[in-house]
């Protein structure tokens, strides 16, 4: 090869390397943005959708946890209520103080039993105490009482001048007897004389705090936690975990908030940010993990494509170099039918090539002709195709894109179904899929000549029927029902079933059938005799005698004027 050529095939070579290099980039941009797109889209969803339902969940933990609290609050309030407004209590504390002090212990021991009686069938109270304004005092549990001027306390001046329960947020130990030191909460209420009026005296019901923690330490786990806030500058009463203090940064937080009944106080419930993170982050690695492998094939398949592509240019280049020497005793050995396979048909032999492509199609076309007579399963009518794919050119161009795609992706979806993997027996499901498919093409096709409705119900849905049974009566419907009439037609296709069987309906508004004839194609389907009913209509027909039974079929009805509707009935399996 001489040096003048050198350049030429350095530019040839660079050339062709720089379309495949071009194609690559293009691939993997396009590849990686729509990951990356992908990807992004999908951590944003899933985290809003994650925090959604966790806010959902912590809003239904707080709410019940508070419900808790009211429960145990309003238990207090309510046996306290009891205690303050017993008569035998009340006679008590309306007495003087007794001057016999065996009548003191006497009283003090009936009292004392009764509120012990009390506070043992009642959860979570530490104890209930009875302090007289004549100096009697009693209590429900065993701890040794405090005697002082009760009057003096802060605490008792509040309960008797208010009219209303307080509620004392935690305090280390009980007002009046003698503990460990426990947190504590109490409940104070005035007890007023029933028949005078009168302040008899005061009750105090103490809850522990430990009772108030182990309710709102449910649910949450580590997850987030719970705080319980007084109404004194925000004072924290309890908290489902050891702190001390709220969320460092509670905007970064889900939270939720509930006010407790008979106080001012209020539950609020956190989860911690790294735990929604944690639950993002998990749904997310199998995404990453997907995209990553998404990427390397596709990588590999680019680099393949590419390869697959520039190979057989460069081997053409070198060809057309060896033609330009002066040697035509060549050929370009090809095994692919697009741009590429074109530059090689026109680069060989074309007479011998269209020989060849010529036989081809005569030999698939004998080979469909005989599969049509042979199978009763006809797959397509090829005119419909035909008719589809001319249909396509045109809207392709008319750039009219979105109904290019749309057709496509039905005629495919149609051709997929009608296949069934080879399988006679498919779900109604699949059949009704395939008509869907069908009727978006032929109402492309048929602009506003017709509209169809399709109502099956959900529970038949998953039963087996024979494949492409209704196709071929939604089509003699279009043309022989609503091509016919002069006005703009509709189509239903309608099922509904007993126990055992299964009735389609197909309906048009086309001009119907004279009941002679309505009755000759009924006799004609029934025996299975040969008649002009049209091959796909006679041939559903048969195949569903075939299959299930003389006792199936397809039935007309029609009248002249008021269209027409073709059953089909099957057994239910």
């Amino acid at each position: 090869m001489s040096d003048s050529n050198k350049p030429y095939m350095e530019r040839g070579r660079y050339h062709i390397k720089s379309i495949g290099g071009r194609i690559f980039i293009l691939i993997m941009v396009i590849t990686v943005s729509s990951v990356l797109i992908l990807g992004i889209t999908y951590y944003y969803l899933a985290g809003n959708i994650i925090k959604n339902n966790l806010e959902s969940v912590l809003s239904e933990i707080v709410k019940g946890n508070a419900q808790e609290l009211d429960n145990l609050l309003d238990s207090a309030l309510k046996n306290s209520l009891r205690i303050a407004n017993d008569p035998k209590i009340q006679a008590v504390l309306r007495s003087d103080y007794p001057d016999n002090l065996a009548e003191v212990y006497s009283q003090e021991l009936e009292i004392d039993n009764q509120l012990s009686f009390i506070q043992n069938y009642v959860d979570d109270i530490f104890g209930f105490y009875v302090i007289g304004a004549n100096g009697m005092q009693f209590k429900s549990n065993f701890s040794s009482p405090i005697y002082e001027e009760w009057q003096d306390f802060t605490w008792y001046r509040r309960i008797i001048y208010s009219s209303t329960p307080i509620w004392f947020e935690p305090h280390n130990g009980s007002f009046t007897v003698n503990t460990i030191g426990q947190p504590l909460i109490t409940l104070g209420l005035r007890i007023i004389d029933k028949s005078s009026g009168q302040i008899l005296g005061v009750i105090l019901t103490d809850i522990e705090v430990k009772s108030i923690h182990n309710i709102i330490s449910q649910g949450l786990g580590d997850s987030g936690h719970l705080s319980l806030y007084g109404n004194t500058g925000r004072l924290q009463i309890t908290n489902s975990f050891d702190v001390t203090a709220p969320p460092e940064n509670p905007a970064s937080e889900l939270s939720a908030t509930e006010n407790i009944s008979y106080t001012n106080w209020t539950l609020e419930g956190y989860i911690h940010l790294n735990t929604i993170q944690r639950s993002i982050l998990s749904m997310f690695k199998p995404i990453i993990f997907l995209i990553v492998l998404i990427s390397i094939i596709d990588f590999i398949a680019a680099l393949s494509l590419v390869n697959r592509m520039t190979s057989p240019l460069r081997h053409l280049a070198g060809l057309m170099r060896i033609v330009q020497s002066g040697n035509f005793n060549v050929n370009m050995e090809f095994d692919s039918n697009d741009e590429i396979g074109m530059l090689s048909h026109s680069f060989n032999v074309m007479v011998s090539k269209i020989n060849t492509l010529m036989k081809d199609l005569y030999e698939e076309h004998e080979k469909l002709r005989i599969s049509e007579m042979k199978t009763l399963e006809a797959q397509i009518n090829p005119h419909f195709l035909y008719n589809t794919l001319e249909t396509i050119i045109w809207l392709a161009r008319e750039e009219q894109h979105k109904d290019v795609e749309r057709l496509v992706f039905s005629l495919t979806n149609l051709l997929r179904i009608g296949l069934s993997r080879g399988r006679t027996l498919v779900t109604i499901e699949e059949e009704i899929e395939h008509i869907k498919n069908y009727l978006v093409i032929q109402e492309v096709r048929f602009e506003d000549e017709f509209d169809s409705e399709i109502s099956i119900p959900q529970d038949i849905c998953k039963n087996k029927t024979l494949k492409l049974i209704l196709q071929p009566l939604v089509e003699n419907a279009i043309y022989h029902g609503i091509m016919q009439s002069d006005h703009k037609g509709f189509i239903k296709i309608s099922a509904d079933c007993t126990y055992g069987d299964i009735f389609f309906r197909i309906s048009d508004t086309g001009p119907g059938i004279e009941a002679e004839k309505v009755k000759e194609l009924n006799g004609y389907l029934s025996e299975m005799k040969e008649a002009d009913v049209g091959i796909g209509l006679r041939s559903v027909n048969e195949r569903i005698k075939l299959y299930y039974g003389s006792d199936y079929g397809v039935e007309f009805k029609s009248e002249p004027g008021s269209g027409t509707v073709v059953s089909v009935h099957i057994p239910r399996i």
